[in-house]
């Protein structure tokens, strides 16, 4: 008798592991946030998650260079090299990963509407889909208008701070009419919960929702937290707009360490049955967030908190696949790391 074990197909593979997720949104997309930020963790899980599970896999990543069109959650980024950003997009085309592209800045001044390179970037990210995969998600209607006369057909995405940012009530008729002027259009994290607003949304399949916000569910200053923030972009050595910010986030006390300090109820982060109350809604597509992260540890934390059914009688199963999955960044690599790697040396004058 052999002690080789039996190969089995792909698909039969597949179906070994469907009780994975069959009872926690199966066949759902997932997009995943820290792109241009934490590309080698992404990458990592990507392909972890692609070879070893197939009933889960990263979708889509998202993310943005800083550029006039973007947000800092915490320092002002500085630009990566137009190669560098180049290099990602096509490494993740070479992993059948989309790439969308965020320009989450709902205040974006008239003047700074027509910036070069951000045009630059979307015509590299739209250059660059051969997978038709990749798309843009703006939090700015003037600049979805400015980027559809430029980029006829592109797809835009509407993103959740183009609903924070919005001065009047959200309605289910206001997200109606969002998504007959965008691709796909993202929830409020806060109007994820409501049933008034999410059993009156016509197409549900058009809409994404953020499962990990972190931002209190009803928090009174998120508006101007990020009007301060856009302003910050602008002018970032503006000690009294740090001090602004600072001012807004010891007001809501939104990051205390201890519960019992808090004044808000709970943060947009989903349980899974809320999550699972969105799936039987008809909404299949689930972003996990990275930008309010100073590092990925927390975001690596959410891909599987998120992305796994946490069942008891599966549990076991979901610890495993997480373990498995951080063994990756131990793995022996075929190059030393070196932070010379970029620069060239030669001999010659």
């Amino acid at each position: 008798m052999s002690d080789k074990p039996e190969e089995i197909s792909e698909q039969e593979a597949l179906q070994n592991l469907a009780y994975l997720t069959r009872d926690y949104v199966p066949g759902a997309t997932w997009t995943v946030g820290g792109a241009f930020r934490f590309d080698r963790s992404l990458k990592l899980m990507a392909n972890y998650l692609g070879s070893n599970l197939g009933v889960r896999r990263v979708d889509n990543v998202m993310g943005c260079p800083p550029c006039l069109w973007t947000l800092d959650w915490f320092v002002q980024r500085r630009p990566i090299a137009f190669a560098r950003y180049t290099e990602l997009l096509a490494a993740y085309a070479s992993m059948n990963v989309g790439v969308h592209l965020v320009f989450d800045n709902p205040f974006i001044p008239d003047a700074d509407l027509d910036d070069p390179y951000g045009y630059m970037l979307v015509e590299e990210l739209l250059r660059n889909n051969k997978a038709n995969r990749n798309a843009i998600s703006v939090a700015s209607d003037k600049l979805r208008d400015k980027l559809l006369a430029r980029f006829p057909g592109a797809p835009v995405i509407c993103h959740l701070n183009r609903l924070v940012a919005e001065q009047g009530r959200r309605t289910p008729a206001l997200y109606n009419k969002l998504a007959t002027q965008y691709t796909r259009v993202a929830l409020h994290p806060a109007d994820a919960v409501k049933s008034s607003i999410i059993n009156e949304i016509k197409q549900p399949e058009l809409f994404d929702v953020v499962v990990n916000d972190p931002c209190l569910r009803n928090c009174p200053v998120r508006r101007e937290h990020l009007r301060v923030l856009a302003a910050m972009r602008k002018d970032s050595y503006d000690t009294t707009l740090m001090q602004q910010r600072s001012n807004l986030i010891s007001r809501t006390e939104c990051q205390k360490q201890d519960p019992a300090a808090l004044v808000q109820k709970a943060s947009c982060n989903l349980t899974h049955d809320e999550i699972r109350t969105l799936y039987a809604r008809g909404m299949r597509h689930y972003l996990i967030q990275g930008q309010q992260f100073r590092n990925e540890m927390t975001l690596l934390w959410d891909i599987f908190q998120c992305m796994l059914d946490r069942a008891p009688e599966i549990s076991n199963k979901a610890a495993l696949i997480s373990t498995s999955a951080m063994a990756e960044f131990g793995r022996a690599g075929e190059e030393l790391p070196s932070g010379l790697r970029q620069f060239s040396f030669t001999n010659y004058e």
